[in-house]
């Protein structure tokens, strides 16, 4: 593999690598088959993440009372009353229609004077893992981030004095590339919470996709599975490419379906994936067998249950 960095251009060799790149661009560099995008191939939305502080939250919280939220150092669109003071907003040229489609905010542990937002959501297309097209994102991003601040000054009480802190160095992509893999995730497996012998990573979240098209295709969550049972897993497979031997694909990237992959692709999960990851790499090395088809999945997972026996 050949990289560039503050030393140059330099050439490593190694018995197996893992892309855990979000984008699977060691896939793409090496000419292994991938997808991207949904039944038009079009990327879920990007974003581009803000934090504040400087937010009194007790007058806050004491707004959102009033409007018939009490979530405390939360709120979004779908909380009481949110909708139509954005609309308000919108009416009066604060903020732009993209701007009034997507909004959400967070509290952040240890820093009881400031919030994280999931947002402004910017539009997408095909391909969103452009350089032009991500340069484009950064700029209308921050344009945007500065309007949801003077929204936020303006008409919510608490933010009189709340200041930017931070912006995301890059745009986040909720998905781009996924490589062909041995098994690829289906959203079927997702709402029959499907178990598997290689199973790597457990997860209950929800399928999350963001745009207008219809998430579920009409299917719907199997109800009839055990309460302690509704939770689904990711098998070991989705993180093998097909026609590849000695590499490994974890995190958002992985083998699942446009629909799947938006209920795996949260960090918990993604975590889980490179952990497995990690340990199939030991594993192959260890054995001196660089093929991960090969590698036995259910050895994976019990290494990861029971680390101590590895």
């Amino acid at each position: 593999m050949i990289v560039n960095n503050k030393n140059g251009l330099a050439a490593y060799k190694a018995k197996c690598f893992i892309d855990c790149t979000g984008d699977a661009d060691l896939i793409k560099l090496v000419g292994a088959s991938y997808q991207s995008g949904n039944h038009n191939r079009v990327n879920q939305p990007v974003s581009l993440r803000f934090d504040m502080a400087g937010i009194d939250f007790e007058r806050f919280h004491a707004y959102m009372r009033s409007l018939g939220n009490d979530q405390y150092k939360y709120f979004a669109m779908n909380t009481p009353g949110m909708k139509d003071i954005i609309r308000k907003a919108y009416e009066n040229g604060v903020l732009t229609e993209q701007d009034a489609c997507y909004f959400q905010a967070f509290g952040i542990p240890g820093r009881p004077d400031g919030m994280n937002f999931n947002c402004p959501e910017l539009t997408t297309k095909e391909n969103v893992v452009d350089a032009e097209f991500m340069t484009q994102k950064q700029l209308e991003g921050k344009k945007a981030i500065m309007r949801l601040r003077k929204f936020l000054r303006d008409y919510i009480p608490g933010f009189e004095n709340a200041y930017i802190t931070s912006i995301a160095q890059l745009v986040g992509f909720r998905e781009s590339r996924r490589i062909e893999a041995e098994y690829m995730l289906t959203i079927e497996d997702v709402l029959t919470y499907r178990k598997f012998p290689d199973g790597i990573a457990a997860s209950h979240y929800p399928v999350d996709v963001h745009g207008v098209d219809d998430v579920s295709l009409g299917l719907k969550y199997q109800h009839d599975v055990p309460a302690d049972e509704q939770y689904w897993e990711v098998p070991f497979r989705v993180m093998i490419p097909k026609t590849l031997d000695n590499v490994l694909t974890a995190g958002r990237c992985a083998g699942m379906d446009f629909r799947a992959q938006s209920a795996a692709r949260i960090q918990p999960t993604c975590r889980s994936m490179g952990e497995a990851a990690g340990i199939a790499a030991a594993m192959a090395v260890k054995n001196e067998a660089v093929r991960f088809n090969e590698i036995d999945g259910t050895a994976v997972r019990r290494s990861i249950r029971l680390p101590d026996k590895f």
